[in-house]
């Protein structure tokens, strides 16, 4: 805006304050724009707040809403160092004796030592080794030795192949510029023992390839080895998932002659902790609800809207399993309107009838969890109520916002206005003032003037 730079050099005017003046009226409708626009940002701020609390209540639904999400199990081992146990949600319950025998292992086949100059092949065009893994004999890979190679030049060549049907090859250096050639299968198990074979002038005496693993030539003592309730088992790998359903197995260490027990229990601690929580988002929910409607979203009706949604899920009783209440599994609505609680009513729920526990929570269209997380899916989805009120109250800041630029251009002119008028003012009374002194002068100085 223009600056108020002087008083009137004619009039004495005080031109700087009664254009400052004039001003602040003028300014008071962009004053009530910019109050209008502090109250919608404040609104829009409180929206953050309240998504913020309902993402919160989906999160807490969310661990509720699905039956297996509820079916928590613990795996435990008396020894973990031999077994441990990794349950999943479809667990089988119960305690069963595991005796390690041997792990599985991974075949590998070492070469005999030679210097690290020493070369193969190289004496016909179809010089080459052939490792095959397993039975198929489509999972071989050959190393071209038409030109004659060293160990490491082979190494080289059978881990950068694409088509390595799962062998690893690795160097060991020894003393004496000495080394030898080491192959491993990637998995474990007599499924992927190694085979070797040679063709054109190279033979496998040349390498001398011996098997590293204990197993006395027999590739069949690669798999694991365990008996579950004394009922033997072999399995190509130490993590095992299909022999007790639901339970995967970790062979940590064999030890033959002992049996180890290990348990699948419901994780019931679990399941309470998501409970509560379900109980605290809800009250998390309410309270802000309480706070928003007190403060910035005073009679917004999305609040109401809301927290008749909820009351109505939560007044409409799940159908299916055998509770259908939430009061039946410990939880209540108190006079204050927050929810609680009662541990020991929702433990004995969950021993009497687990499942349903589960169902009351979380069956499919029924579940109090489940009905929850939908409602909360649809204020928080985009183009859902939060983010269409959201919206709503930026579209309208936006309309304020143009307003106070056009209104600011409009003072500028005022100002510019007054200003000029102003000072004109000024000019036209100081000229009026020197007229006034000169006919004063003329008039005194007239015959007579002077005489009393």
């Amino acid at each position: 805006m223009p600056t108020i730079s002087a008083t009137g050099v004619g009039s004495g005017l005080d031109i700087r304050s009664i254009v400052s003046q004039l001003m602040e009226i003028e300014r008071q409708p962009l004053e009530r724009l910019q109050r209008k626009q502090s109250l919608l940002e404040a609104q829009i701020s409180a929206y953050g707040q309240l998504s913020s609390t309902l993402s919160n209540f989906q999160t807490a639904m969310e661990k509720l809403s699905s039956v297996s999400a509820l079916k928590v199990f613990n795996g435990t081992s008396s020894n973990a160092d031999v077994v441990n146990v990794t349950p999943s949600s479809d667990a089988d319950l119960g305690s069963f004796g595991i005796e390690v025998v041997r792990l599985a292992e991974n075949h590998k086949m070492a070469s005999k030592e030679v210097l690290d100059s020493d070369t193969f092949g190289g004496r016909r065009r179809n010089d080459a080794l052939n490792i095959q893994v397993g039975s198929d004999a489509a999972n071989t890979i050959s190393v071209d030795l038409s030109t004659a190679k060293t160990l490491s030049e082979i190494r080289t060549a059978i881990n950068e192949d694409p088509n390595n049907p799962g062998v690893t090859a690795t160097i060991i250096n020894g003393d004496n510029n000495r080394q030898k050639l080491v192959l491993t299968a990637d998995d474990s198990g007599a499924d992927n023992a190694l085979s070797l074979s040679t063709s054109g002038r190279v033979r496998l005496s040349d390498f001398d390839f011996q098997t590293v693993n204990d197993i006395g030539g027999d590739t069949s003592l690669l798999d694991a080895e365990l008996n579950v309730d004394g009922y033997s088992i072999t399995r190509p790998s130490n993590n095992i998932s299909d022999v007790i359903s639901g339970v995967t197995l970790n062979l940590v260490s064999a030890d033959p002659g002992n049996t180890h027990n290990v348990s699948i229990e419901r994780d019931l601690a679990a399941v309470q902790e998501a409970v509560q929580a379900f109980a605290d988002a809800f009250n998390e929910l309410r309270a802000s609800i309480k706070t928003l409607r007190s403060g910035e979203l005073e009679a917004d009706s999305s609040l109401l809207s809301i927290e008749r949604q909820v009351l109505s899920v939560l007044n409409n009783p799940a159908v299916g399993g055998s509770y259908g209440v939430l009061f039946e599994v410990g939880l209540s609505i108190q006079k204050d309107g927050m929810m609680s609680l009662n541990n020991s009513k929702l433990e004995a729920a969950m021993q009497a009838d687990f499942d349903g526990v589960a169902q009351l929570f979380a069956a499919e269209g029924q579940g109090f969890a489940n009905r929850l997380e939908t409602l909360a899916d649809s204020w928080l989805t985009s183009g859902g109520l939060i983010e269409s009120r959201q919206d709503g109250l930026k579209a309208r800041v936006d309309d304020l916002l143009d307003r106070q630029i056009a209104f600011e251009r409009n003072l500028e002119i005022v100002e510019s206005r007054y200003l000029a008028q102003f000072t004109a003012l000024d000019a036209l009374v100081g000229q009026l003032q020197g007229t006034g002194q000169f006919l004063t002068n003329q008039l005194a100085q007239l015959p007579g003037a002077n005489q009393g």
